[in-house]
């Protein structure tokens, strides 16, 4: 399949499915990626999987990077099939909350606590949302506006 053929059939799930595209373009190395709102993605995330066409079965991975002053998620989906991965994602401020994927793809439960917790997001629609490498009171480790240690013990 090539990569227009992919961006094509993406385009056409997601009007179909009558979601509103940020952008979907092929980036140097990652491949093609689609940015959609926050709101939006636990409604992409399942017209990928439920598309015959497309047949996005398996989350790869979920994770995230401090850019701009905001928290980019990025969900890695593959299509064992047609041998294509598509990256889709989104961005949050500190802070905001995350609608958890879990239900489309239950192998998001841990990567979507982990990414909570590290970045300091709430996490909404999950069946357990509780910290589980941190306790109560600690940073959210991964936003760079968190120091890497106390500047007057260096």
């Amino acid at each position: 399949m090539t990569t227009e053929t992919l961006i094509q059939q993406l385009r056409d799930t997601l009007v179909a499915a009558s979601i509103t595209i940020g952008s979907i373009s092929e980036m140097d190395k990652l491949g093609v990626v689609l940015r959609v709102s926050v709101a939006d993605v636990t409604t992409v995330m399942d017209a990928l999987l439920q598309s015959e066409e497309l047949q996005f079965e398996q989350l790869i991975d979920t994770f995230g990077a401090d850019v701009r002053g905001l928290i980019e998620v990025t969900y890695r989906l593959r299509s064992l099939g047609r041998n294509v991965d598509v990256l889709v994602k989104t961005e949050l401020p500190y802070g905001a909350t995350l609608p958890s994927v879990w239900e489309v793809y239950p192998s998001a439960l841990l990567p979507e606590r982990e990414l909570c917790e590290m970045f300091g997001l709430s996490l909404e629609g999950h069946p357990n949302p509780k910290r589980m490498l941190t306790t109560e009171g600690l940073p959210p480790f991964l936003r760079k506006e968190v120091l890497i240690r106390d500047q007057e013990a260096s």
